[in-house]
């Protein structure tokens, strides 16, 4: 099974026939689907960066463009309209979109909120990003991914900094929860710690333009394929779910392995 683990509403992505419509010109039979942080009806374009300077961290300056944009833009009630759609969409989608909520750490009675709307759409993820919401690992965090373990949620989280990673490593090894770290942001940091980095810390290999091969293959090396899971950040870039399959099937592993993360690790996280 081939899933894009994970993509946002917008661009070749913005609405059930066009996701269809990607996902088999891909071959790939499910995506998992949150929202964007903005109307995306085009994919954003974005420089590739990753072959040109394989080496070097790239997710940091994203991320401080990501938190100086998301200020000046509000971007909460384009997220929780868009966690509507993307809970129409995975309705209508016979099985093929998964939703992951997007859930924002600030707001007060988060829980209620993540509860309600769990008994209502049954979404099968947790979605934080703190880039766009910052917030730091608390109580709150702590009550939210207990709350994730007990209904069988991974947790997908986008981090923001070096010394929040740090953190997170430290918080996570309490938790049973299932986490999934976006775009291998700070890799070196959990290889550094490797030994507080518990199993249930995934790592998401998107996206093509700003991950590049020689990184997904350190991650391999120190974390193996049983623990990297594929996604292509659609609409951030363009024809990215292609991309990044060619890419898994280009790092010259065996098919087993292959096959794990282009979608059987997260099969199994997701119990399909």
């Amino acid at each position: 099974m081939i899933i894009d683990g994970h993509a946002h509403l917008g661009g070749e992505y913005k609405d059930l026939p066009s996701i269809i419509s990607a996902l088999d010109n891909a071959g790939a039979d499910k995506v998992v689907l949150c929202p964007a942080d903005t109307a995306r009806p085009r994919s954003m374009p974005l420089p590739v960066l990753a072959g040109k300077i394989p080496d070097k961290e790239l997710s940091f300056s994203v991320n401080r463009l990501l938190r100086a944009t998301s200020a000046r833009r509000k971007t909460e009630q384009y997220i929780e309209s868009g966690n509507e759609e993307v809970f129409k969409i995975a309705g209508l989608s016979a099985g093929r979109v998964i939703q992951f909520y997007w859930a924002d750490m600030r707001r007060n009675g988060l829980i209620d909120e993540l509860d309600l709307k769990f008994k209502l759409w049954n979404y099968k993820g947790i979605k934080l990003h703190q880039s766009v919401h910052p917030f730091k690992f608390n109580s709150s965090f702590n009550d939210l991914a207990d709350y994730a373990a007990a209904r069988n949620l991974p947790l997908f989280i986008h981090l923001h900094s070096r010394n929040e990673i740090i953190d997170f490593i430290s918080v996570a090894q309490n938790h049973k929860t299932i986490f999934i770290t976006g775009h291998l942001i700070g890799l070196d940091l959990f290889v550094a710690h490797k030994q507080s980095v518990g199993d249930n810390i995934f790592f998401d290999i998107s996206c093509p333009q700003l991950v590049s091969t020689r990184l997904i293959k350190h991650a391999l090396k120190e974390f193996g394929p049983r623990r990297l899971t594929m996604g292509s950040d659609t609409p951030y870039g363009k024809n990215n779910v292609s991309l990044i399959i060619s890419r898994v099937r280009n790092l010259g592993l065996p098919d087993a392995e292959k096959e794990m993360i282009l979608g059987n690790n997260l099969k199994n996280i997701l119990m399909l």
